[in-house]
């Protein structure tokens, strides 16, 4: 009797259903009676959960005071494993208590880290966790000394590491209990928060990159896009937020701000201005910087500054009627098409999530509500002010879009893929069809 091999689960369905494992998880230990001070409901435990294990930062409720030590402590644990991605932690743990990966948790790494298959996993996986560790120690003892003044004993100790946790996986939840905006002009704490919310929104392939060629030409091309396109939307940005709100009495925008507001859109969230008080044009270009994100394999969200830079240089190609070459590479058919493809979904995403907000919330401003869903669905965690008011309709909306930001568009339609094993029969072609465009 012949017995058919077991099916191997898709890789994308464990990526899928390991998120959202990790979000009921996260659920239902902040509902617990000693979490909160004094009670919580389920769709905000469910939505702060979501918020934190997708690294974006939106919340209803003021972490300090809603939340006990404990409840706290499972934030900040949410956020870590949110901010290397279940997988690279599971991973880890294995290779810690000495286990092989497998065929299969070599495949979800690869999904996960959109890595070839030349990877080194061991030696990346513990590598990044070596890059974390690093960087939180030093964004925690700098925290220790630019919060000396506000906070003393164990008090100072947690929040300086809560918020260097927070800071490098790109989360923007903090424990400051009014944010950051009391602190636009402590100049250490401003410029610590930005350094680690660049470096984590690098990528761990950039940097470990970085510390291996050590030199420009030994780069790859992956890492010479993102650190060029990285500086590039940082400058770019702050100078148009900072001409955006000249003369704007309500929000006293200076340079170092403006850098800053740059900087969290990249996709941390944190804040030292009320965004809820700029004038529009400030916000699109807030909402195009969170759009676009960090880099890939990064604590960050977005589409990523790759994508849209492939998706640029695609277009310039297509104009001038030749290939289009990357620092003298030429990008392949596949990832333009990628690159196109993430664009418009995600366009298209933000769009539907954000009319049916609208319908949801009449009162509320058009722009404050894309605002709010770009926010989201970027996993950055900026926000007009909204957030606390909206319906239970609308937070399951932003839960939803924060979800899908974190685990990839891509990742959640190729759950439906029923041979992901296996490549495509090349062996089959059909007639090209000649469809009139535009």
């Amino acid at each position: 009797m012949i017995t058919k091999p077991k099916k191997k689960p898709s890789p994308y369905l464990i990526i899928l259903l390991g998120f959202f494992g990790v979000i009921a998880v996260g659920t239902a230990l902040l509902l617990l009676p000693f979490s909160t001070r004094g009670g919580i409901r389920f769709e905000d435990a469910l939505f702060i959960s979501a918020s934190s294990v997708c690294i974006t930062g939106l919340t209803p409720l003021n972490i300090a005071e809603t939340f006990t030590g404990f409840g706290q402590a499972v934030i900040c644990i949410l956020i870590q494993v949110g901010g290397l991605g279940f997988v690279t932690v599971g991973m880890t743990i294995i290779a810690l208590l000495g286990g092989r990966a497998g065929l299969l948790g070599k495949r979800l790494i690869s999904e996960t880290l959109g890595a070839s298959g030349k990877l080194d996993y061991k030696r990346f996986l513990f590598r990044a966790v070596l890059i974390t560790a690093i960087m939180e120690t030093f964004g925690f003892i700098i925290n220790l000394i630019a919060l000396r003044n506000d906070y003393t004993g164990g008090k100072l100790v947690w929040v300086s590491l809560f918020h260097a946790v927070s800071s490098f996986n790109n989360a923007g939840l903090d424990l400051f209990g009014s944010g950051m905006l009391p602190y636009s002009g402590n100049v250490l704490l401003i410029l610590n928060t930005a350094l680690l919310t660049i470096v984590g929104g690098l990528g761990f392939i950039v940097i470990i990159d970085i510390f291996a060629a050590k030199r420009w030409r030994r780069f790859s091309v992956h890492t010479k896009v993102v650190l060029v396109i990285t500086p590039l939307l940082l400058s770019i940005g702050a100078l148009l937020l900072w001409v955006g709100e000249l003369g704007n009495p309500e929000t006293d925008m200076n340079l170092l701000n403006a850098f800053f507001m740059s900087t969290m859109a990249r996709t941390c969230g944190f804040a030292t201005q009320d965004i809820g008080k700029w004038r529009n044009s400030s916000l699109c270009v807030l909402n195009m910087l969170m759009f676009i994100g960090a880099g890939p394999v990064s604590t960050g969200g977005g589409i990523k500054c790759t994508t849209f830079f492939v998706f640029l240089a695609g277009l310039l190609g297509m104009l001038r009627g030749r290939p289009t070459i990357v620092f003298h590479r030429e990008v392949s058919r596949e990832t333009l098409i990628y690159a196109m493809f993430v664009t418009m979904v995600a366009v298209i995403y933000a769009v539907l999530t954000g009319t049916l907000i609208a319908v949801c919330e009449p009162a509320c401003s058009l722009t404050f509500i894309f605002t709010e869903t770009i926010s989201a669905l970027a996993n950055v965690g900026l926000s007009a002010g909204i957030t606390p008011t909206l319906s239970v309709g609308s937070k399951l909306l932003l839960t939803l879009a924060m979800y899908l930001g974190r685990i990839g568009f891509m990742t959640a339609l190729l759950v439906f893929k029923r041979r992901w094993n296996r490549r495509q029969d090349e062996s089959v072609r059909y007639v090209q069809a000649d469809i009139v465009i535009g």
